[in-house]
């Protein structure tokens, strides 16, 4: 079953290697994002959802990306 990041980068017409050299991340990285073998930030997962034209809530659920709340104390 292809996860929908993969979808998501395939409809776009984007090879793994072309996908990753336009995030400025390295190919491994972003196959490990899609294998579900790294998490991502919001703002990088936004970058990737941004390139392939779809809403990050299609391509990330909220536990595929670290969110750290920070307190003021």
């Amino acid at each position: 079953m292809i996860n929908p990041i993969k979808s998501a980068r395939l409809a776009a017409g984007f090879t793994l290697g072309e996908a990753a050299k336009e995030l400025h991340i390295p190919v491994g990285y972003l196959s490990q994002i899609e294998n579900g073998q790294r998490q991502v930030d919001p703002v990088r997962a936004e970058k990737i959802a941004h390139l392939y034209k779809v809403a990050r809530d299609k391509i990330f659920l909220a536990s595929r990306y670290a969110v750290r709340e920070v307190s003021g104390e």
